[in-house]
């Protein structure tokens, strides 16, 4: 989400308060829409982020690492030159503009001070990094923008800095309750809604905002004039409850605001932060996170689809061999009935009508080769026969293989979904990687096997302990070494999931710790959203690994099966931290 005007002035309020008199002591530029100030400020350094990235730009203080270019860029080199243990005099926010600029004052190179403006302009795809002098010319910026770009307002070195162009609004601020209701009520004749109007009508008025507006006033003018002046005093005031907006059940951030909104009712969970910089550097540092995670599990996702695209294309050729292979008897029962029939039959024809003794002496029309003899025929019906035979068996052999790979995969790229971590995911493409499905061109050597990661670990109602792997790799640890044989082990019935230990040591369960350490079993599997899900358990020493078996693939018997009911929520409050 961009953040709207009213953000950016508290996030603008709020550094000013903290970075105001600090120095500039490093500058870092990660990448071509963000840089970082690290700020000596009050006795503690602070690393302010400017970012002006189209989807994710913002100005906030935050504790997130970045990897930095070996060679800074261009525009980095000069802020460095311009402002590196310069002193902040100011950060401000436009006012009904999605604009901050942070005045900043240092020496040149005759020793002369001067003062500097560093202008951040999140504003989506128009969203640029300014930096000015005194006298408002651009310095630099790390985004130029010519006439190619823009007719109305370029963005070039020596040029003056210029505002981005104003709609024709009006400014909320300077006017009574009395005109705001005027104008408000004269547009709603027209059929248009309170947000619609306030977006229209109003500078700084973002979508969200006008929402909010529109939702707690239950759409009438007089009441949407009084919530709007509310949250104009609050500004004011600077009076902010940063408020994220989280996905109940992915535990995503979906929104964020400088007041908590009423308009979702009860859909998000609603988390409180301290601060609006703490409240906006958490939910991009999320999003960025789950990027990162999204990026990671697609890369090795596409390396398991490729291979399984390859194994069903060697399923398709070898179920078209044995099908191929019905005919076989056919070529033997011609080579037969010839070479019983040799004695008779001439040459050059191009078929022969004999008794088939097979049929109670049925006529059978056999295919003949006219250039070879009646003999040579039969032995070219006998090698067809045979080259069809051993076709159909090694297809038939290679099908088994093939289908159980292909069934590995598939529990990989099932465990693969339900990873939530990166440590995760380097687990499993190791698991690849060892398995000979992927191959990292960079490496020379052969990379030393790493160590395999603890399961997860769950406490029952009743304090036992239990341990459910989150790969094949940790599942094969957990099943063959972790477990004693006495434990009760689970997994979910035909199809693809974790297994699940309860460490009882051989003594009896109770029906609930048996229910829960199920549920977690079954949510660790691709039943994880159904409704109802069959749950296999049984003793550990009844859990055997075929020899040669691929990861996490094991047979087990003496098992008994118990229904749950998948639930997610509860699964998570029995999960250790």
């Amino acid at each position: 989400m961009a953040l709207d005007a009213c953000t950016l002035w508290a996030l603008a309020y709020e550094l000013n308060k903290k970075l105001k008199g600090g120095r500039i002591d490093k500058i870092y530029q990660m990448s071509k829409s963000q840089v970082l100030l690290t700020v000596r400020s009050l006795g503690e350094n602070y690393r302010l982020l400017l970012s002006c990235d189209a989807s994710k730009g913002r100005v906030c203080l935050t504790d997130q690492s970045f990897d930095n270019p070996d060679t800074p860029p261009v525009f980095c080199m000069l802020m460095r030159k311009h402002l590196s243990g310069g002193k902040i005099l100011d950060i401000s926010a436009v006012p009904n503009e999605r604009i901050v600029k942070i005045t900043a004052e240092s020496t040149n190179e005759l020793f002369e001070i001067t003062k500097k403006v560093l202008i951040v302009e999140p504003m989506g795809k128009h969203s640029n990094i300014i930096l000015t002098d005194e006298n408002n010319r651009i310095i630099d910026s790390i985004r130029h923008i010519d006439f190619t770009l823009s007719e109305k307002r370029q963005v070039l070195p020596g040029l003056f800095y210029e505002m981005p162009p104003l709609p024709e609004k009006a400014d909320a601020k300077r006017m009574s309750r009395e005109e705001l209701y005027g104008q408000m009520a004269e547009e709603a004749q027209g059929g248009k809604s309170i947000s619609q109007i306030l977006m229209d009508h109003f500078l700084g008025m973002s979508p969200i905002l006008a929402r909010e507006i529109e939702h707690r006033s239950g759409d009438d003018c007089h009441d949407a004039v009084e919530v709007y002046q509310t949250f104009l005093s609050h500004m004011e005031e600077c009076c902010f409850t940063p408020t994220l907006f989280i996905e109940k059940e992915t535990r995503i951030p979906q929104e964020l605001y400088i007041w908590d909104l009423l308009q979702y009712g009860n859909f998000y969970e609603k988390v409180v932060f301290p601060s609006v910089n703490e409240c906006v550097d958490f939910f991009y540092r999320s999003k960025e996170t789950k990027r990162k995670l999204e990026e990671k599990r697609d890369s090795v996702s596409q390396v398991i689809e490729k291979n399984l695209s390859r194994l069903y294309k060697k399923t398709d050729i070898h179920e078209k061999n044995l099908k191929k292979a019905e005919k076989k008897d056919r070529y033997r029962i011609y080579a037969e009935i010839l070479t019983a029939n040799l004695y008779q039959l001439t040459e050059n024809k191009k078929e022969v009508t004999l008794p088939n003794y097979y049929e109670d002496n049925a006529p059978i029309t056999i295919p003949l080769d006219e250039t070879v003899s009646p003999a040579r025929n039969a032995k070219k019906y006998f090698e067809k026969y045979n080259k069809e035979k051993n076709m159909e068996k090694i297809s038939r052999e290679m099908l088994v293989d093939i289908r159980e790979e292909i069934s590995y995969l598939k529990s990989v790229k099932d465990l693969l979904d339900l990873s939530s971590d990166e440590k995760n995911i380097a687990e499993i493409k190791e698991e690849l990687l060892l398995g000979g499905y992927l191959v990292e061109k960079s490496q020379k050597k052969k990379k030393k096997e790493s160590k395999i990661s603890g399961p997860m670990q769950f406490t029952a109602t009743d304090g036992t302990l239990i341990l459910c792997g989150k790969n094949n790799r940790q599942n094969d640890e957990l099943t063959l070494k972790i477990a004693s044989k006495h434990d009760i082990w689970l997994h979910i019935r035909n199809i693809p999931g974790s297994h699940t230990v309860i460490k009882c040591f051989g003594s009896e369960v109770s029906p609930q710790t048996l229910y829960e350490a199920a549920l977690i079993a079954a949510a660790y599997s691709k039943s994880a959203k159904d409704t109802k899900a069959a749950v296999d358990y049984t003793r550990v020493k009844y859990v055997k690994k075929p020899s040669g078996a691929k990861p996490g693939m094991v047979i087990y018997d003496n098992f008994e099966t118990i229904i749950v009911e998948p639930d997610s929520t509860r699964v998570e409050q029995m999960k250790q931290k």
